[in-house]
Order: C-alpha cells, then structure tokens, then sequence
C-alpha cells in the first residue's frame, strides 16, 4: 500500500534590526504576503502531500521595490502534480521574472529583483526548486541536507577551487548574485536548479529560509533547533529569534514543514483497540 503523509507548515518573516524595510516574502499552501507594508507576518497549516507548495522569496531593490518583486515572485507560483513539477518550476520562475522585468520597465528600469527557493510535494515526493541564495534543506535522521544551489559568485568560485566551502560561507562575494528574477532576456538565460526527487519518510523536516538566516545562524544551531520536539510554529519563531540574536542584520524568512505518515485507516482501528496511538 503506497504511504500517505501529513503535512505541518509555519513560516515567520521579521524586518530585522537594521533595516526599515520587510523585503522577503513566503508561499505557504496559498498564503503569502499581501500586505508588504506590514514588516513582520506568520503563517501555518495543516495539508496533505498532493499537489502541496511552499516557498521563500528574498526582494532586491531598496524602498518598495524588493518587496514588489519578492510578491510577484510568489504569486507566479502554482502547485502542480509531480509529474508537471520540472517544466511547472521552469514557468513559475519564467512567469515571476517577466512580471518584474515588465514592472523595471514601467520605472523607467530602474533595478529589482528577488530570490526564490520553492518545494513542491506530491505523492510522497518532495522536489526543491530554486533561482538565487535562498536556501531549502532537508533535516533527516539527525542530519542536515541542502537541497538548494546557491547562485553566487562564492559557490562559483568552490566549483572552480578558488575557495573552501568554509571560506565561502564568510566570503563578500557570497551576495554577488549570479542568478535572479529580475532579468532580461538580453542579460542572461534564467536557469533555476531543480533538486532531485526526495521521498518523503517519516520524521522529515524541511526548512526554507532567506539568507536572513544562513548569514547570522549557523547550520549546526539550525539543525539544533530543528531537532527539538517542538512544532514548526515554534521551530520557525525560535530560527528568527536567533538571527536577530545574532545582530539581525537583515530581514529573515523561515519556513518549517514536517512530514509525518499517516497511518492507514485498518491500522488505526487496530492500533486503537491495542491502546495504539497514531500521530496524524
């Protein structure tokens, strides 16, 4: 019998200590950021692993126009079935950049643009998508996985050998964009990375999270936080809690999801009578 998971979902975005301005943005089974003047939002659901959508979005631009494109951004994404999920995360990215490209024009180009990392779920397979430096991990069995490619010029230069991946965590360069939405045809050929597909397992937790985060939180006290036996409300509060702790130098978006098998309907019944519980 195929398994079937539960899905559990919070994000929580916050401006930061330093900036004026909120310009991340997240997708939570149809919920974003409508109103980008409001600098800090939450969010959370209960859903099931069929056609299931979450994402992080990181504005560039200054003023308003980080947070315009980090909507569009967002509002370009659709959930899909597993099989449409590769050319669905192609049009989805194609969508948002040629509505802040067409916005750029309206401003007479003056620049924006947003980062974008989504999870896409369906039938018990996860697939990561992302275009930019927002990150999307996977915390399974105790361990820390990325899923997403950061599009810098630092992970450029660790492909080539120039640096260490230690040292490119700490590099300048970490925040020279390599890819982005916000980009004309003419610039550049937009190609997001497209993960592998994950199975869902049971225990699973997937975080997605602006570099807000990656840059004042280590990976170890991230999977710290994730491993406690907390919900992903609390988790996702608690991740925020620690960038501003560490200086909040920028705005933060963390978006928690934790997969759990839903135990088939005779196996409850029976657990029941055994005085069995199931974790829906």
């Amino acid at each position: 019998m195929k398994k079937k998971f539960g899905i559990q979902g919070a994000a929580c975005t916050h401006t930061g200590r330093v900036r004026s301005n909120n310009e991340d943005n997240f997708y939570l089974a149809g919920r974003y950021r409508e109103n980008v003047e409001q600098g800090e939002d939450a969010a959370v659901c209960r859903s099931y692993d069929r056609c299931f959508l979450a994402a992080v979005a990181d504005g560039m631009g200054g003023e308003e126009l980080g947070e315009e494109a980090s909507l569009m951004a967002v509002q370009a994404l659709k959930p899909c079935s597993f099989r449409e999920i590769p050319s669905e995360a192609e049009k989805a990215v194609r969508r948002g950049n040629d509505r802040i490209c067409e916005e750029m024009k309206c401003r007479e180009n003056r620049r924006m643009g947003s980062t974008l990392t989504a999870l896409y779920i369906d039938e018990g397979r996860a697939v990561c998508c992302n275009v930019g430096d927002s990150r999307g991990y996977l915390l399974r069995d105790g361990e820390l996985f990325q899923l997403s490619v950061d599009h810098n010029k630092a992970e450029r230069m660790v492909k080539l050998g120039i640096l260490t991946p230690e040292q490119a965590a700490r590099h300048p360069s970490r925040h020279e964009l390599t890819q982005h939405l916000g980009i004309f045809a003419d610039e550049m050929v937009i190609e997001p990375a497209v993960s592998r597909p994950v199975a869902l397992k049971d225990g699973d937790l997937f975080l997605l999270c602006s570099d807000g985060l990656t840059d004042m939180v280590s990976p170890e006290d991230m999977k710290a936080v994730l491993s406690e036996k907390i919900l992903p409300q609390e988790m996702a509060e608690r991740l925020v809690q620690l960038a501003l702790a560490g200086g909040g130098r920028d705005n933060v978006t963390v978006l928690v999801l934790q997969i759990r098998e839903k135990a088939p309907v005779w196996r409850r019944l029976f657990g029941q009578a055994a005085g069995i519980s199931y974790r829906e």
